[in-house]
């Protein structure tokens, strides 16, 4: 299963570098006039703000779920600011697809984030990872009211927040401190261990050698063991000695990750943590008998909705949670924050306000349910995960803990604290689908072969053994299958291939037959047969690895006409840090070819995504090939300092190291320090000018007999930390 641990399988390759360092954050300065402008027209909008009295409110619940955008779950919503079209990164303006129940997990951390967003045009989703798998744009998908209809009920019935934005540009762990913080202490990535294992265990008890990515305020780019003790609103609450719980999934349970007090060391390390971070599974217990403390945060782990986790089943989850506490004896003093921690990949059409160098992120849902909320009421006032922090300390009289909650709006706008309590809504958990999809897009394929498959999920969400009797398939499709009968929670997977035998749009079925009330499920199959091919096309494209910033590198392409008849080219272009000639001209032979060469040609450091697209006159134009490469900004030569042997207790003759900005503009010098019996003098200041080099001098002073190691660690504001290996020997007198 695909888990957010690592980047979501992205970060052991993002890690190494600056994620599209701090620079990349100017793009939404472009914005400013028009954020700034719309940031006011939106805190205008405000409805009847602070109506009555908010100490009613005894019990604040809020409730985390996983990587969402708001247009993905409520763009179809009457009266919301919604979307139901995009734009791609070809300038192609797409209808949403429809989201399966069980999604891929796609790149939602900070250089997808950014990416996506592109300055404000949000028009880049589909270079994301695994935003566009081969014509199937999955990052470009929506969900309807039948696919979430009890989140519709609640959106109906209490107040939806359409201008709730994520506090990071990036994925769980920053944004989750943001739940608890009101800051993630610079965090802007999920934590990471040595080597290519996933980490269910995100705070103070992560393996030895874990490290988050943190940014500091001037851009320097260092690492950090994921174990931090800033000011939390627990410390706030307990200081104030008003109640608080944690409920998130315990240790070796999926959703541990989300456990984020974990990573709050005076929490974590002291009784705090076993007498207030309690299992998820005991929230129902305590909101159905009148147990909830006067704040409460509640994380899951197969309910949370994290693809591919099934939405249904996740949107289930959240009914039971709320059920309990609307049956239970705190509803009439309650108010629930319900919303979903990043944006997942998904599109959304609203650019994300700048609030400082790390966020806003792109927008979340937000359901606000409580008695007092203003019943069908759309909130178009900005919010961050912060507002709920500001509404608990406006509540209880708190001081706030950073500028972020001091300068959120409180949410405030969506009660009336003096009007007649909304009822409970007491609503009926669904059966979930048994066809994990019921649409699939292939995209463009060459005529005459076979597509990647496809994985359509088939889950057995009832309780009693699931009878498959028949799968059929018709159009330009095929299926495998390993699906027989199906025992409780059980899973299998349909792989469906689509190949082409003439060109133009192409549909078919997938039929499936079995026991239950629903059959036969049938899932729409579609796809596009193309004369066109490119090498390198398979998803993820092609990729250039890490090069100086001042350096480029070309790789070829060969674009065929596998048809018998010429094809129009009417353009070839690329998008992002990547340049192209190319050999084709405005016309393609049948059974020809040509050469189209793209160069990987950074403007800043970390990782840069694009896209190259040829349009043409095939049915399945614009062909598109993902492009991806890493930036250093900053060399340090050498890699490796030996020093040979030295006598305990002496200093050795000095060795060099030379620190060279690569880059057109200044970079910021972070921290230099070395371990061990190593010691360093430098003449870097703080900062080097464009092309600029310093000198960090190292020298070796053994305290005992026998080979030592140690490193010198640099940090700026271009790369991840860059590390000088130190070894040699010391030897008695």
């Amino acid at each position: 299963m695909l888990t957010e641990n690592g980047f979501d399988r992205m970060q052991s390759r993002v890690l190494r570098h600056a994620l599209c360092s701090i620079v990349s954050l100017l793009a939404f300065v472009c914005l400013a006039v028009f954020a700034a402008a719309q940031t006011a027209d939106v805190k205008r909008s405000g409805k009847g703000s602070n109506q009555g009295d908010i100490t009613v409110i005894q019990h604040i619940i809020f409730i985390i779920k996983e990587n969402r955008s708001f247009d993905e779950y409520f763009g179809l919503f009457p009266g919301a600011d919604g979307a139901t079209s995009g734009t791609t990164s070809t300038g192609q303006v797409m209808t949403l697809e429809h989201t399966p129940d069980e999604v891929v997990d796609m790149g939602h951390d900070w250089t997808s984030a950014i990416t996506a967003a592109d300055g404000g045009k949000m028009d880049q989703f589909d270079i994301i990872l695994d935003g566009d798998l081969n014509g199937e744009y999955l990052s470009y998908s929506q969900m309807a009211q039948a696919d979430i209809p009890n989140y519709y009920s609640y959106a109906q019935n209490f107040v939806l927040a359409d201008h709730m934005f994520s506090s990071l540009h990036g994925p769980s762990l920053p944004n989750h401190l943001y739940t608890i913080a009101a800051q993630a202490g610079g965090v802007i990535t999920v934590p990471a261990a040595p080597g290519s294992q996933n980490l269910s265990n995100w705070g103070c008890d992560s393996p030895t050698g874990s490290h988050v990515t943190v940014i500091d305020e001037d851009g320097d780019i260092s690492q950090a063991f994921p174990c931090f003790d800033f000011q939390t609103l627990a410390d706030s609450l307990a200081t104030a000695g008003i109640s608080w719980k944690y409920y998130a999934p315990p240790e070796g349970m999926q959703g541990y990750e989300y456990s984020t007090y974990d990573a709050i060391n005076h929490i974590r390390n002291s009784s705090v943590w076993t007498e207030n971070v309690v299992p998820d599974t005991q929230f129902v217990t305590d909101a159905a008998s009148g147990n909830l403390a006067a704040v409460s945060w509640l994380v899951t782990g197969p309910g949370s909705e994290h693809p591919p986790n099934s939405t249904c089943q996740g949107e289930n989850w959240t009914v039971q949670q709320l059920n309990a506490l609307m049956q239970g004896p705190d509803w009439n003093t309650a108010a629930v924050f319900l919303t979903w921690d990043d944006f997942g990949g998904f599109y959304d059409h609203v650019p994300p306000p700048y609030d400082d160098e790390y966020g806003l992120g792109p927008r979340v849902p937000l359901l606000i349910i409580s008695p007092y909320a203003q019943p069908g009421y759309i909130s178009h006032t900005q919010y961050e995960f912060s507002s709920v922090l500001k509404f608990i300390e406006d509540r209880f009289g708190l001081t706030p803990l950073t500028e972020r909650d001091a300068n959120a709006n409180d949410t405030t706008d969506s009660f009336n604290f003096s009007q007649n309590l909304n009822p409970p809504l007491v609503l009926t958990q669904r059966e979930c689908p048994i066809n994990a999809a019921s649409n699939v897009y292939f995209g463009g394929q060459q005529v005459g072969t076979t597509s990647p498959p496809y994985a359509v999920a088939v889950t057995n969400a009832r309780t009693t053994t699931l009878t498959i009797s028949k799968i059929a398939i018709s159009g330009e499709f095929a299926q495998t299958n390993n699906c027989k009968n199906l025992a409780p929670n059980a899973k299998c997977n349909i792989n469906v291939t689509f190949k082409p035998t003439q060109t133009g749009p192409q549909s078919g079925t997938l039929t499936i037959t079995d026991s239950d009330a629903t059959s036969p499920q049938v899932v729409s199959l579609q796809g596009t047969g193309s004369e066109l091919s490119i090498t390198n096309s398979a998803y993820p494209g092609l990729t250039f690895g890490t090069i100086n910033l001042n350096v480029q590198s070309t790789k070829n392409v060969t674009l065929t006409n596998n048809g018998t008849s010429p094809l129009t080219i009417t353009g070839v272009s690329t998008v992002g840090d990547f340049l192209q000639t190319n050999t084709c001209g405005t016309s393609l032979a049948g059974n020809g070819s040509c050469t189209i060469s793209v160069t990987f040609a950074p403007t800043q450091s970390g990782m840069r995504i694009g896209n190259l697209w040829i349009s043409s006159d095939d049915p399945a134009t614009p062909q598109t090939l993902r492009l991806s490469g890493t930036a250093e900004g900053v060399s340090v030569s050498p890699a490796t300092l030996k020093f040979g042997k030295q006598k305990v207790n002496t200093t050795s003759p000095l060795q060099t190291v030379t620190i060279s900005n690569l880059g057109a503009s200044a970079v910021n010098v972070g921290t230099i320090t070395a371990s061990g019996d190593y010691a360093q003098t430098n003449n870097c200041g703080a900062s080097l000018p464009a092309n600029g080099q310093c000198t960090v001098s190292v020298t070796f002073t053994p305290t005992v007999a026998g080979g030592l190691q140690g490193t010198v660690t640099i940090t700026d504001s271009a790369d991840d930390p860059s590390t000088v290996a130190l070894s040699g020997t010391g030897v008695n007198p």
